[in-house]
């Protein structure tokens, strides 16, 4: 018996009681996607348990057609997948970011000097920027980045000036609406597309910049992102999923020191534990 003749099979032993069984079905897995968006993923997994144990009874006992039995146990893994679309893509893109080819670059150390001659740089253009209402989104890779990244944009692995930062984010220019990736004092590609972030509490003001800044925040967190919001001028920057907004040019200067010398993360945590309450009470 070949695939088809055993389909057909299966087929003419359909009864008018699995075509009901099919509707109650779809009615439950209608409300269970409606229901599981409003709660976690420990309710999910209790639910499913239970859902599998009631599932493989009645199959036992013969309530069900094979048809249907195969319904019931494949239904809810497509449903998960659906329903964790966004944290299986940040998965994913997280394990690539560990993965990938890093940039040859990869130990690039900056004396004290070094380090406040661009950070001067990147203040000075982002302010600008931000009184031009030209939109930017700045990424500082203090150790690694995946070449996932990379090869989204163009690469240059140019020195760091608030001229050519500022060249880069004219309006209506090639690379413009993409994020730039400055490690060390080399920038080393512009218009590089950046993950959004999927969070539901962020507010609904932040633009696709914002969401892409924390998004890459998700991905990896020892990465910083500075956004110059292009409809309001306002500088933001976004870390380990966390976010403020209204920087001044001493907060912004802060908050790249922190991006540049915490390697590993060792100084990040008063500073945006704080910024972050201040934000959340605002």
């Amino acid at each position: 018996m070949n695939f088809f003749e055993h389909v057909i099979e299966k087929f003419q032993n359909f009864a008018w009681t699995d075509a009901v069984l099919i509707v109650i079905l779809a009615a439950a897995f209608v409300w269970s996607f409606v229901t599981i968006k409003r709660c976690n993923a420990v309710w999910l997994a209790h639910m499913l348990i239970i859902y599998y144990i009631l599932a493989i009874v009645l199959n036992v006992v013969g309530v069900f057609s094979s048809i249907i039995a195969g319904v019931l146990y494949v239904t809810p893994i497509v449903l998960c997948v659906v329903l964790f679309t966004p944290e299986i893509k940040q998965k994913i893109l997280r394990y690539s970011w560990r993965s990938q080819t890093q940039h040859k670059h990869e130990n690039v150390t900056l004396n004290l000097v070094e380090m406040e001659e661009t950070i001067s740089h990147i203040v000075k253009a982002a302010q600008k920027m931000a009184k031009q209402d030209v939109g930017a989104l700045i990424v500082i890779v203090p150790e690694k980045i995946s070449g996932f990244i990379l090869e989204s944009g163009t690469q240059l692995n140019a020195d760091v000036s608030s001229e050519l930062i500022e060249a880069l984010f004219v309006p209506k220019t090639p690379l413009h609406d993409g994020a730039i990736i400055i490690k060390g004092k080399k920038i080393l590609a512009a218009g590089c597309y950046l993950p959004l972030s999927q969070a539901s509490n962020l507010p609904k003001e932040l633009g696709t910049r914002h969401r892409a800044a924390v998004g890459i925040s998700e991905s990896d967190p020892t990465v910083t992102a500075i956004v110059v919001s292009e409809e309001t001028g306002i500088i933001s920057a976004m870390h380990d999923g966390k976010y403020k907004r209204y920087l001044d040019p001493e907060t912004l200067a802060n908050v790249l020191k922190d991006a540049y010398s915490m390697g590993g993360g060792q100084n990040d945590g008063n500073l945006w534990r704080v910024e972050q309450n201040e934000e959340q009470s605002n």
